[in-house]
């Protein structure tokens, strides 16, 4: 893996700004609006009787939305970490635009990449063993 830092290049899409856009009306709808009232059971839990990978996300923006990280954590933790992560990134993005300042990019391989991905379903995997065996 290298680390390098890019000038953004005209055109170019601001992820940053998209993804953390939507986490913050994410975490604003979380807030102020009944969101525990609208949203329906999860089916899976129904059906199954253990919570699905992802059971626990909605309270999770809800207890987050309102400074209780611990219990954001508790509810679902990835959920709790990828608002989080996509908040940061989304003030990140918005300085290194205002400012024109080089951002970091990561360059993988492609064996780094596929790593990545197994990262990634790993992690959902432990958070699911993690949602069964605390519900």
């Amino acid at each position: 893996m290298r680390v390098a830092f890019k000038k953004r290049s005209a055109g170019r899409i601001e992820f940053g700004i998209l993804y953390g856009s939507i986490a913050l009306l994410v975490l604003c709808a979380a807030r102020f609006l009944p969101i525990l009232s609208i949203v329906p059971p999860c089916t899976f839990k129904g059906i199954t009787g253990i919570p699905c990978p992802t059971c626990g996300s909605t309270r999770s923006a809800v207890f987050l939305s309102q400074g209780d990280v611990a219990s954001a954590l508790s509810m679902n933790p990835l959920t709790a970490l990828g608002l989080t992560a996509a908040v940061l990134y989304f003030f990140y993005s918005v300085v290194t635009l205002i400012f024109d300042l080089p951002r970091i990019s990561f360059l993988l391989r492609e064996s780094e990449k596929q790593m990545v991905r197994v990262a990634a379903i790993m992690l959902l995997l432990l958070q699911w063993v993690y949602l069964i065996s605390t519900r």
